[in-house]
């Protein structure tokens, strides 16, 4: 029969044949397909190596950010005590108007320091934060209010800075820095030994 191929007068398929000779190319496919996969999980779980360590360090970003805020805040209430220490040392000199101004720019550093914290630019002292500050010990205590009365006369803004006699004998001096800036004459004054 010219039409009978070979494979078929030996009773073999034409598939069957294709089987055996294609065998090995194909052991290789499954050999590589299995090493793609276990490369593929490798990988997967390198990938949620990675994001455990990016939630980690992402935890610790957090942790600096909040360690370095507290760090600027002390830094900020180092420099401030370092400006009133400068006026004790010179306390003995200070005029009544430079005890004020001295008193207004505590005030303006405390309201800065809210407004850097997204609240109102607000700040207060009493009798005896301003002597905290001032660091003032010898002066008469009817003196500090008098400071504190008098130093709103130095802005010329009742809306900016004002003494409050509160009830209950808390008067305060406040600032509120939404109504307004401090004149250049008390925040550009330069805190020297005697005169202004």
């Amino acid at each position: 029969m010219d039409g009978v191929s070979s494979q078929q007068q030996k009773g073999e398929s034409p598939d069957s044949s294709l089987d055996e000779d294609d065998a090995p190319e194909l052991r290789t496919i499954e050999a590589r397909l299995e090493a793609h996969s276990k490369r593929i999980e490798t990988l997967e779980d390198d990938l949620d190596d990675v994001r455990t360590e990016c939630d980690t360090l992402r935890g610790e970003v957090e942790a600096l950010q909040q360690e370095n805020e507290d760090l600027r805040a002390e830094i900020e209430r180092l420099d401030a005590r370092t400006d009133l220490l400068s006026l004790v040392e010179n306390s003995d000199e200070m005029t009544a108007k430079q005890r004020r101004i001295a008193l207004i720019q505590h005030l303006k550093k405390a309201a800065e320091k809210e407004r850097e914290r997204g609240r109102d630019a607000k700040a207060s002292l009493n009798k005896e934060e301003a002597e905290a500050a001032l660091k003032y010990p010898d002066i008469d205590r009817t003196t500090f209010y008098d400071d504190l009365r008098k130093a709103p006369r130095l802005v010329g803004k009742e809306d900016v800075l004002w003494y409050d006699r509160g009830t209950g004998g808390e008067s305060r001096l406040k600032m509120n820095l939404e109504n307004g800036d401090l004149p250049g004459s008390v925040v550009g004054h330069r805190r020297r030994n005697g005169g202004e």
